[in-house]
């Protein structure tokens, strides 16, 4: 059975601005409702929702975040539950560990990446392929 292809699911959420263009911060930020970066922050950043890096994103950090939106640049260590997703003239350097990776064309990625592949169910299941191997 073919899994159908869903878009993230915080396309639909809004997120608060924190940062806007021309502002700088460094510290750490925590948060649980959906916000967006779109200035200069460096340090670490724990956000229980969606955290958008805007197109004006300068960020060197720690992330951990439920899901991630990068339109601008990023360079650091990220851990990610649900969607990480670099759109057209998003840039990211680092290390990603999450659970799905959605790179649009004009994304730019360079670095690891560690995505989980989701659990199936006992149901879901299929036996193991066939030996082919030649005797």
């Amino acid at each position: 059975m073919k899994e159908e292809r869903k878009d993230p699911s915080f396309m639909e959420q809004a997120p608060r601005t924190v940062l806007q263009q021309g502002a700088a911060v460094s510290g750490k930020l925590v948060f649980d409702l959906p916000v967006k970066i779109d200035g200069r922050f460096k340090g670490e950043v724990k956000a229980g929702a969606l955290l958008v890096l805007g197109p004006n994103a300068e960020v060197a950090a720690r992330i951990s975040a439920g899901e991630l939106r990068i339109e601008g640049n990023l360079t650091g260590t990220v851990r990610v539950d649900g969607w990480i997703e670099i759109l057209p003239g998003g840039r990211f350097q680092g290390e990603i560990e999450g659970g799905k990776l959605k790179i649009h064309a004009g994304g730019s990625f360079e670095g690891k990446a560690d995505v989980k592949a989701p659990q199936l169910s006992s149901s879901e299941r299929r036996a193991p392929l066939p030996d082919l191997s030649l005797r």
